[in-house]
């Protein structure tokens, strides 16, 4: 039987407007046949700050319940900068000119995408559907990419849209040899940094870590918006030439939906 693994990580900002559309778009996608197995490592917080997105808020304790059933942990933030080095993370960079605070809340991410994928390894999925739960998804998951797991364990399915010169990190589809890659991309943080000369980057840290795994990168057309504390949609572009960059991200790109095509075809 297929086993599949659904990871969820951060913060549940808006659940009674989110999680109805993962209930339909995400978990109604998947095989009825498979064993699904829903994960979750979220931060137990009473309230929302982000000066780069505005957003400020009281964060209500029932964002958490649609969670109660599934296998996790809710955790506070109370060490965790000092696990990753934030000091020597900072000394990278402020990528976003904010006073370190986006790169603060990206830390923050990483770690909770970090534990979640530790705590799925034991259940060996054969696909783990990656989800930001405050995403509000307009679209479902195309369902041919949990055929033929064996064919498709190295690949990773990414959303055809805002890339920012790397991969969007907004939520993602893994074979069972590219799930951890993806999922502990934080232990690769330096490594990037070496690599490509450049402070830490979202988009550009998860193409370096899938690259260096070996991922073949295919692409998925469904959408998806964040959803801010206040219950607002945050404004979104789904095309995929913004945010594409320099001409060997276009062709990166190109070559990721030709194999999309490929990869289609042979679903059959």
């Amino acid at each position: 039987m297929l086993n599949i693994a659904v990871a969820f990580f951060g913060i549940p900002r808006n659940s009674q407007i989110c999680f109805p559309s993962i209930q339909a778009n995400v978990l109604a996608q998947l095989p009825a046949d498979s064993n699904v197995k829903c994960f979750y490592h979220l931060y137990k917080i009473d309230e929302v700050q982000n000066s780069r997105s505005g957003e400020q808020g009281l964060l209500a304790a029932d964002n958490y319940a649609p969670f109660e059933t599934m296998t996790g942990r809710l955790d506070s933030t109370d060490g965790v900068l000092e696990r990753w080095d934030f000091e020597q993370v900072k000394a990278l960079g402020d990528t976003w000119a904010d006073d370190f605070a986006s790169l603060r809340n990206l830390i923050y991410q990483l770690n909770s995408l970090h534990e979640v994928t530790t705590m799925m390894e034991s259940f060996k999925p054969d696909f783990v559907v990656f989800v930001r739960p405050d995403n509000f998804f307009h679209t479902a998951l195309p369902t041919y990419v949990f055929q033929q797991p064996e064919a498709r364990r190295l690949n990773a399915y990414i959303p055809d849209w805002q890339w920012w010169g790397g991969l969007n990190d907004r939520f993602a589809i893994c074979g069972r040899d590219t799930f951890v890659a993806y999922g502990k991309r934080i232990e690769r943080i330096f490594d990037f940094s070496k690599a490509s000369g450049r402070k830490l980057h979202s988009e550009r840290l998860l193409k370096f870590a899938l690259q260096q795994a070996g991922a073949k990168i295919c692409t998925v057309p469904t959408q998806a918006s964040r959803v801010r504390i206040s219950g607002a949609f945050a404004e979104e572009s789904f095309s995929p030439k913004r945010g594409m960059g320099k001409r060997e991200n276009r062709y990166f790109h190109f070559f990721s939906r030709l194999r999309t095509l490929i990869d289609k075809r042979r679903a059959g």
